[in-house]
């Protein structure tokens, strides 16, 4: 069974702010990828798309401009709620492909029973408003922004637009499509700043938003960020103490389940037939009869070195890893832990990826700190701004539109996009 979660807002924060603050990280790679020849002309981007995104993804209900919430002062319109619905559907996609080789579609059931769109339609606004919470809250308290952080927002357009442009540039000089010696240095800056602002708007449209929103959620961001540095940092009213952690650190173990272990996987992968799993369980089998009769002063060493000579699950022999609650996509992985005492030795039935030796390993709550510093940074600022929003009184509502048709259109668009400005 699928279990598919919408990943924390502080994960897509960290992802936006390294994949997405220029045009250098994954969000124009995702469009630009695969540059090696000519540029493609036979592909047509909607003019419609690219006057307002917002109106052409959702048929009309919705301007790029249309206020959806306001906090205080402060709007938020459907473009930066669909920017983040946009990116957050990206970073999902890629996190479960790329780490347990899982596809998922919008249509699939959550475990609160609505729809994988459904629930990023709902993150995306939870998102933006969050931000505008954390921005007006900011202003109430008189928090500014650093210079340095100042800066870089108000060149945020110019910057991406160069950086769009010089990649762009790049990746032509190396398809042989232009010479730079052909090009003055006026000719040269021109031409980035042409293609860079085309691009810098693909990218944009790509993730259902435009500049002018972008601007904005990054506004945001770096408020919503100088407010938690300014409470959780050293000396801030929230600040974790030692005394603070102490409590917190037993609590965080208990509230995700978390318990050490480490595993020998003999994966079932590449098996063609049963009768070639059947001949992968006899070795994981052998292999667990042979250290269930160690004495249990050998039993450590010996797990390392058959860790070393059979483990395809890709961990280091000998590491210890945590595992949480809600950790393991692999069904009976986490129980088979969770079942064990420390010392003890298990093996799993046939997961989706064979079959794991486990060995319950004493707990290391020294080990969580830092993990666990951050878990409390991140729940009580959750709080905060929960709390927050009820004061200002903020009531919002996803967008009125149709999951599956948005996102369609969406993956449409997207790949659009994508080939357009493919070199190939």
């Amino acid at each position: 069974m699928k279990h598919i979660r919408i990943l924390a807002l502080l994960l897509a924060l960290v992802l936006c702010l390294t994949a997405c603050g220029s045009g250098t990280g994954s969000g124009s790679t995702s469009i630009s990828g695969g540059s090696t020849s000519q540029a493609q002309t036979d592909v047509t981007i909607p003019q419609e798309a690219l006057d307002d995104v917002v109106s052409y993804l959702t048929d009309g209900a919705y301007a790029a401009g249309d206020v959806v919430a306001t906090v205080g002062d402060i709007p938020v319109t459907a473009a930066q709620v669909l920017y983040w619905t946009a990116y957050q559907q990206y970073s999902m996609t890629y996190y479960y492909y790329s780490n347990y080789g899982m596809t998922f579609s919008m249509s699939d059931t959550m475990e609160d029973g609505s729809t994988v769109g459904e629930s990023l339609l709902q993150y995306g606004l939870d998102t933006a408003v969050a931000y505008a919470v954390g921005t007006q809250k900011a202003h109430d308290l008189g928090v500014e922004l650093s210079a340095e952080n100042a800066t870089a927002l108000e060149n945020l357009y110019a910057d991406n637009v160069t950086s769009y442009g010089e990649d762009r540039w790049q990746a032509y000089v190396d398809a042989g499509l232009l010479n730079e010696a052909d090009y003055s240095q006026e000719q040269k800056a021109e031409w980035i700043q042409s293609h860079g602002e085309e691009f810098y708007q693909h990218s944009l449209t790509y993730y259902a938003t435009n500049a002018e929103a972008y601007q904005q959620i990054f506004n945001n961001i770096y408020y919503f960020q100088t407010l938690q540095e300014t409470l959780f940092g050293e000396g801030g009213q929230y600040a974790p103490t030692q005394e603070t952690m102490a409590d917190y650190l037993q609590t965080y173990i208990e509230d995700n389940g978390i318990y050490w272990a480490r595993c020998i996987l003999f994966s079932t992968q590449e098996c063609e037939d049963d009768a070639a799993v059947a001949e992968v369980q006899a070795q994981a089998q052998a292999v667990y009869d042979e250290l269930a009769a160690l004495p249990s002063d050998q039993l450590s060493q010996a797990f390392t070195d058959k860790q070393s000579q059979y483990d395809k699950s890709g961990y280091t022999a000998g590491e210890v890893q945590y595992y949480s609650s809600s950790d393991s996509l692999v069904d009976g992985f986490y129980e088979g832990i969770q079942a064990l005492e420390v010392g003890q030795l298990g093996m799993t039935d046939k997961t989706d990826y064979g079959y794991f030796i486990l060995l319950r390993e004493a707990d290391q709550p020294e080990a969580l700190m830092e993990t666990a510093e951050q878990s409390y940074i991140a729940t009580t600022y959750d709080s905060l701004i929960a709390q927050w929003k009820e004061e200002y009184g903020v009531t919002a509502s996803p967008l009125n539109v149709d999951a599956d048709a948005f996102y369609t259109k969406l993956s449409e668009l997207q790949q659009t996009l994508a080939a357009a400005d493919t070199l190939s």
